[in-house]
């Protein structure tokens, strides 16, 4: 126990000032057990996200942890304004007392100083333990999901295209591009390593008339056209992906961390407008993403190794829209799909379109509704487009908002939402299936306008 020497000589009234402040601080710990823990925030309370982290089959506890960490913060928080105002208070004695008891008062101030420099380390620490823990969580899960933990039970919302068994030999896409001269998979590997590639011939046309198409088809559309850079800081990027990306996905920059490649122009997008206000008529805003992506598909390992369709190097065309509120951005949800089952549709590519479950839905999402296109070779169907609602997820975390009215001087947190139009690699595999004949490949017709000629022949 700490004696404080020059207390002795205070008079009554002082003595009961003292005992008041040392009151206070037992009657904190009762108060701290008496929190409210239900809130999480402005709008929410802690049931409700317990709730979606069960739907996710995640772990609820991370909600406890925050709230602890919360609480926590806040009986420091107290501890450290009550430090500093006996400190102040103190320290006005520095006036009125003797030189022998200042010697005393300076011991007193000292430890307070002490006490107080600790408390302030304490409270950084748990601030970042409070910020790791946030990024942690998911999005709510919408009602409209289907509730499982594995993929096996998705829901099939609309199909296209007739799926009928063909009555000739159909080569699969790793053959049938080898066979047309359009990739060299040996140089690739050799190379860039595992899942490397060159493009040539008709592969180098056939992809970027795919890119040129899927932008013409999005600008018809009012979408304002973005080429993205191909890396971000390490400190937006993890604002922008759940962590696990990191080591299953990203590709880091040098050897410091600092900057990582993109796996999608739908990242850089998101962090389009950080930290800014957009006005609200210029809302919604829709653009059309196009990057060159990098994956190290690690969560993958043993999974579609030979060919195309998943590499660690590929182009991409994405859609990506900024509006207002989440009600609305369910009707803007609803055309994007439009606009990608359009998109392949044009393009005569059978396919089905199914809501993926909750359990495998990523973090940042609300819903997910992907569209799989069908491989005849191998009679299945494989993804071609995911299409996701991330509500206001992304901009609490990057602080985009948006202001109601000009009179109003509450910001709203704006909603975001993304979706594939074309992976570049994974529609010429899909093409490729689907419009051979004996002889070679034809090219589709939305896309003979770009490519300049309409049939690749076997070259063997």
């Amino acid at each position: 126990m700490i004696h404080f020497p020059f207390f002795y000589d205070c008079s009554s009234n002082q003595l009961a000032f003292y005992f008041c402040i040392y009151k206070r601080a037992v009657i904190l710990k009762f108060m701290i057990n008496k929190l409210n823990l239900l809130k999480l925030g402005h709008s929410g309370f802690s049931d409700i996200y317990r709730g979606s982290e069960k739907r996710r089959f995640g772990d609820s506890s991370k909600i406890d942890q925050f709230l602890t960490i919360w609480i926590l913060l806040k009986g420091y928080k107290y501890y450290q304004d009550l430090i500093k105002w006996k400190f102040s208070l103190l320290s006005k004695f520095n006036f009125t007392l003797k030189i022998e008891k200042k010697r005393q008062l300076f011991i007193v101030l000292a430890f307070f100083k002490n006490r107080l420099l600790k408390l302030v380390q304490k409270l950084e620490n748990f601030k970042s333990f409070q910020s790791s823990t946030l990024f942690m969580f998911g999005n709510l899960v919408h009602n409209t999901c289907i509730f499982s933990q594995t993929e096996l039970n998705m829901r099939i919302e609309n199909s296209f295209g007739s799926i009928q068994k063909k009555k000739t030999l159909l080569f699969n896409h790793f053959n049938l591009l080898r066979k047309i001269n359009a990739v060299d998979y040996k140089r690739g590997v050799f190379v860039a390593g595992n899942r490397g590639y060159f493009l040539k011939n008709g592969g180098v046309l056939l992809n970027y008339s795919i890119i040129r198409y899927g932008l013409d088809f999005l600008s018809k559309k009012k979408y304002i056209g973005l080429q993205t850079p191909y890396f971000m800081k390490s400190e937006l990027l993890k604002k922008c992906t759940q962590l696990s990306d990191f080591s299953e996905q990203l590709y880091n920059v040098g050897n410091s961390n600092n900057k990582f490649l993109i796996a999608t122009s739908e990242q850089p997008l998101t962090a389009f407008h950080y930290g800014e206000q957009i006005p609200f008529s210029k809302l919604p805003i829709r653009y059309s993403g196009f990057s060159t992506c990098f994956r190290k598909e690690g969560g993958s390992h043993g999974k579609d190794t030979s060919g195309i369709f998943r590499v660690h190097q590929f182009e991409k065309v994405e859609q990506f829209i900024i509006t207002k509120s989440e009600t609305y951005s369910w009707k803007l949800f609803e055309e994007m799909l439009e606009n990608s089952r359009i998109f392949y549709h044009s393009l005569n590519i059978p396919f089905n379109l199914i809501t993926i479950p909750s359990g495998s839905i990523n973090l940042s999402a609300s819903k997910k509704i992907d569209i799989v296109g069908f491989f005849p070779a191998s009679r299945t169907f494989r993804e071609l487009v995911s299409c996701s609602n991330c509500t206001t997820h992304q901009s609490k975390k990057l602080n985009i908002e948006f202001k109601t009215n000009c009179k109003s001087r509450q910001n709203v947190y704006v909603t975001m939402l993304n979706s594939t139009l074309c992976a570049t690699t994974r529609l010429i595999c899909c093409i490729c299936e689907n419009f051979q004949n004996k002889h070679g490949l034809k090219i589709p017709t939305a896309l003979r306008s770009y490519t300049g000629i309409s049939f690749f022949p076997f070259y063997d």
